[in-house]
């Protein structure tokens, strides 16, 4: 796991010099402590920070191919990458290390951009050709391994991380209003789009080559999105049990200590199980603990981890203070608002005191359908067959509920549920998702910037998916957006995010994409009904975790911020929601009528307040770290 740079100049007065590479490689740091390097020939320059997981004392990066042609910069890892290195070993090629950076460089050399169908695992990359003057790059199939990239007349920057372009002086940047509604809509910014206009992520599944100033990207790889499998429940769960158990084994290859972490559900469990199985050493698992009962899954975790001989350390989140808090928002280099990244910062601060690696359970709810959300189009056709007298007595009767500042409590799924239950299926299961709608939105935007965007809909990005997966059923074509939505850029961004702020690479075993491939190809049935979310995996943990596990009601990572924002963090919420990007963007009285009504439980706010909060401090770390960059001077 590393963090990477990739700038062309196209012109010869935009050559990046050797201290402003530099300069911008360390803001990666974080990345890969290990060691760093960089690369300058003509007109390119390439960086990398290093997490030493393979090959420790002679995998260092860049690698320059043994003929001087070709040099690679590599985020990630290779799980296959000793039968690649034994093929490309009996065809001769010069292979010098056991490291998975050399075997993706000489794969590339002899098969060209067809290497990376033939390659499992998580990546970001880019290779250079002195020969050619060519820039290849290229993103895993998932889009576990982030690449950003911005370009103009002069040059093209690519990064791991969006801070080394919005540091570096190089470009012009102007906010993205649409990515902003997208952001306060889901608590996310959609891909490609970033925060910035013209500024943009490369597509999941994507390679692109740069020859001559012109970028040109192709899909080697999309989700299956074609009409379910003639297959039997039995033999889908044979192969799934299969690819599970091989997934892991595949990703417990390391020359460090390798984790776990364990919540009190089925996919980290199973992963656990299979992890600590096959260990000689005792596996390490790491929980977090809540103050507050109705959020703390020690007591689940606790039964996995006894039934497998697991060291379980639990991490306990005590009182939340606003040091504590600004630390892990400073974090980011791009604004997300689900607050579940609070837990998962101090989890992965504790689990690096011991370990480099991880696996977890993310990528199995989006997989095998472990959402209730899921279920409600069952719930949708009730509804929708029920006398509209009845329907709005109902209605009635939710508004009117108290609100509650407890865990995802009842009043707030009721009013989600409502919201979206006139809808068509798909727009009905973004709208239950909905953090802040566009009635909202209106009244949140100043008056000139609502201009701007009217007619926008940030359903439109999802709606875009429901239209490619219209071939699937019902329940599968739910999984296929959330695949590109909600997983992309809500829990990919923020495992990534929140793991590499720590140096901790996190090994998604749920995301081998013959994982993806077979479940987006199974029957939905065999994942959601009526009665049962993830039927086919709480089948298959019967073979591994206790009974309770296995019934025990869904909890998921989820933080207390409407306890926070009303009590722990309230004096810093409302400090915090002062000036800044806030008051360029927002009407400020609105905002203090979303925190009183908070305050009062006239509203639960809580979601659009912490989107908000979210937002002003990243605001704050952009503007911090453009005017130091650039008040350096660099030759």
């Amino acid at each position: 796991m590393c963090g990477i740079l990739a700038h062309v100049a196209f012109q010869p007065g935009a050559k990046i010099s050797q201290p402003h590479l530099k300069a911008l490689n360390e803001l990666q740091w974080h990345r890969g402590p290990d060691s760093g390097g960089v690369y300058l020939q003509g007109p390119v320059g390439l960086a990398v920070r290093r997490l030493s997981i393979i090959d420790l004392e002679k995998g260092d990066q860049p690698i320059t191919s043994a003929d001087g042609r070709y040099t690679i910069v590599f985020n990630g890892e290779i799980y296959n990458h000793d039968e690649l290195r034994r093929n490309l070993l009996n065809q001769g090629y010069p292979l010098k290390t056991r490291s998975d950076t050399e075997t993706l460089l000489y794969s590339y050399i002899d098969q060209g951009p067809a290497c990376l169908k033939s390659l499992n695992g998580m990546f970001a990359f880019a290779i250079w050709d002195e020969n050619q003057q060519q820039l290849f790059v290229a993103r895993d199939r998932l889009g576990i391994k982030p690449l950003y990239y911005a370009q103009n007349q002069e040059r093209i920057l690519f990064s791991s991380e969006l801070t080394p372009i919005y540091a570096s002086g190089f470009f012009d940047l102007r906010f993205d209003l649409k990515a902003i509604s997208d952001y306060l809509a889901y608590w996310y910014i959609c891909e490609p789009r970033t925060i910035f206009q013209d500024v943009y992520q490369l597509t999941p599944g994507t390679y692109a080559i740069l020859g001559d100033g012109e970028l040109k990207k192709f899909c080697y790889w999309q989700v299956p999105a074609e009409k379910e499998a003639d297959i039997s429940f039995t033999s889908a769960r044979e192969q799934l049990q299969a690819l599970i158990q091989d997934s892991v084994k595949l990703r417990m290859k390391v020359d460090v200590p390798i984790g776990t972490f364990l919540s009190g559900g089925i996919d980290s469990g199973i992963i656990t199980a299979l992890a600590g199985q096959d260990r000689k050493e005792e596996l390490t698992a790491f929980c977090i603990g809540f103050p507050q009962e109705t959020y703390s899954e020690v007591k689940e975790a606790t039964l996995t981890a006894r039934r497998y001989g697991v060291n379980l350390r639990v991490c306990q989140l005590e009182e939340m203070t606003a040091q504590r808090v600004q630390k892990v928002l400073t974090a980011f280099d791009e604004p997300l608002g689900n607050a579940s990244y609070v837990p998962t910062f101090f989890l992965a601060e504790a689990a690096r005191k011991e370990l480099k690696v991880v696996l977890t359970g993310d990528g199995g709810d989006e997989l095998f359908g472990g959402y209730p959300t899921y279920q409600a189009p069952y719930y949708q056709t009730m509804y929708q067959q029920t006398p509209r007298f009845l329907r709005r007595i109902g209605r009635d009767f939710v508004n009117h509920l108290p609100v509650s500042h407890n865990r995802i409590s009842l009043d707030y799924r009721l009013k989600q549920l409502w919201k979206g239950l006139d809808h068509p299926f798909d727009r009905a299961h973004y709208t239950w998702r909905e953090v802040a709608s566009l009635h909202l939105q209106h009244r949140l935007f100043r008056p000139e910037y609502r201009e701007e965007l009217e007619g926008y809909d940030p359903f439109s990005v999802a709606e875009f998916y429901f239209k490619k997966g219209k071939a699937l059923s019902v329940k599968n074509q739910l999984m296929y957006a959330d695949l590109h939505t909600y997983l992309l850029n809500d829990h990919l961004r923020k495992i990534d995010r929140m793991t590499m702020a720590h140096s901790l690479e996190a090994r998604l075993p749920y995301l081998d994409y013959r994982i993806v491939e077979l479940a987006m190809r199974m029957p939905a049935d065999f994942k959601v009904t009526f009665r049962q979310t993830k039927r086919i995996l709480k089948d298959l943990a019967r073979d591994y975790l206790p009974t309770k596990i296995i019934k025990g009601t869904k909890k998921g990572l989820t933080s207390p911020i409407a306890h926070w924002i009303s009590s722990d963090l309230k004096s810093y919420v409302t400090e915090e929601l002062q000036g800044g990007l806030l008051a360029q963007f927002f009407d400020r009285e609105f905002i203090q009528t979303l925190m009183a009504e908070h305050a009062e439980k006239t509203f639960d706010h809580s979601r659009t307040i912490w989107a908000l909060l979210t937002l002003q401090v990243w605001g704050k770390k952009f503007r911090l770290l453009s005017r130091s960059l650039k008040e350096k001077s660099f030759v």
